[in-house]
């Protein structure tokens, strides 16, 4: 096995590996927002579920609370809002700006049985964590059975 090491141009080699993965991160993920243009980036999303229900964890860095909108309408959830410069206000010289700004957004299809109306988001340490609890099965109201 040979391995490839790097000398001279690293640096610049790094920030271009860090600008393509970027650029396709946001071609993969533009068919979650409704409009791409209505966001200046796009936070991740991690999705997963239980029996009785989804869980969705959205990564928000650097996001005041007051800033982050979450509802849900016709199927669909959506996380909005807006994150500042955390720069320093006095820059003189910017050497390096790699974290995102602005205005985020973030709409995720609903699968069938989320119930809309049962939704819990809570925001700490910068991810926020939705959860949509599911209807039940038909036929699965939670009272017995016949025959029983």
């Amino acid at each position: 096995m040979h391995r490839l090491i790097l000398a001279e141009g690293r640096q610049e080699f790094g920030h271009f590996a860090h600008h393509m993965n970027h650029l396709m991160h946001r071609i993969l993920q533009s068919g979650f927002t409704c409009d791409p243009k209505a966001s200046d980036w796009t936070p991740a999303v991690d999705v997963c579920e239980t029996p009785d229900h989804y869980e969705i964890v959205v990564e928000l860095a650097g996001v005041r609370r007051e800033n982050i909108e979450v509802y849900t309408e016709g199927g669909n959830l959506t996380v909005g809002g807006w994150r500042g410069d955390p720069t320093s206000p006095r820059k003189v010289c910017l050497h390096q700006l790699e974290i995102q700004q602005g205005q985020f957004l973030r709409r995720l299809r609903l699968p069938d049985d989320a119930d809309e109306t049962a939704v819990v988001a809570k925001f700490r340490e910068g991810l926020l964590r939705i959860t949509l609890s599911k209807r039940p099965a038909a036929g699965d109201e939670g009272g017995p059975s016949q025959g029983e």
